[in-house]
Formats: C-alpha cells, structure tokens, sequence
C-alpha cells in the first residue's frame, strides 16, 4: 500500500496535493484505514493505464 508519498513517487514526483486531489475526486482509486488513506500498486496501475489510453 502507497500513502501520498508512495503514490506521489510512483507518478513522477507530483505534489501533495495533485496526489489529494486525484484521490478526492475518484480518478485515482484508494482504500482508508482509519484516517489515513492508501492506493494499492493496481491502483496506480489502473489509472496510468487509463491515462495512456486517453492519449
């Protein structure tokens, strides 16, 4: 599982708050455990997959 920091690493080094947003709109899967919030490796795959598509 990828926190924020794990997630921001695995897409290039985008911010904080790119990292929120994605996961706040639902463009970017993501489990909570307790108040903490996580994406798994197919999490992140799914989504740069989805985004290769679009382009």
């Amino acid at each position: 599982m990828n926190d924020w920091k794990g997630v921001s690493g695995q897409l290039g080094g985008v911010s904080r708050s790119t990292v929120f947003a994605l996961w706040k709109t639902g463009e970017l899967a993501s489990v909570t455990i307790r108040s903490r919030r996580f994406s798994t490796d197919k999490q992140i795959a799914d989504y740069v997959a989805r985004l290769e598509a679009a382009a």
